[in-house]
């Protein structure tokens, strides 16, 4: 499986790397929206990890760009958020997110939680 993941935090993307050792899939790791809707125009993901808040682009603009971009159409879409209040659950889920993390991402979590996803789409 081919997977994206977008997250501004350095430290996060470190993590989040040192937990993708420990899997088979294939993963692009990327601080900055521009450059994954870069890979996202031009490559084919099976999922995509996107954090909320981030600087330049927040995640639900990311979200519409993909949204709206021929790659993105049908492409699993996983908010990571720190914050998971009532109004940022509920706003997750009246976008077209697929589903969403909270943090922080614990490894085991990460990775059953990619295990999950391959076994559904596959089957």
């Amino acid at each position: 499986m081919r997977i994206l993941l977008l997250d501004d935090s350095v430290d996060n993307l470190n993590l989040l790397k040192l937990y993708a050792k420990k899997s088979s899939d294939e993963f692009v790791m990327v601080s900055d929206s521009s450059v994954a809707l870069d890979y996202i125009s031009k490559e084919n993901f099976d999922l995509f990890f996107l954090d909320i808040q981030m600087p330049q682009k927040d995640g639900f603009e990311v979200l519409g760009e993909v949204r709206d971009s021929n790659n993105g159409k049908e492409l699993f879409i996983c908010a990571l958020t720190a914050h998971t209040s009532k109004d940022e659950v509920e706003k997750i889920n009246k976008s077209t997110f697929n589903d969403y993390l909270e943090k922080p991402i614990l490894r085991d979590d990460f990775l059953k939680y990619i295990e999950d996803y391959s076994i559904k789409a596959a089957g």
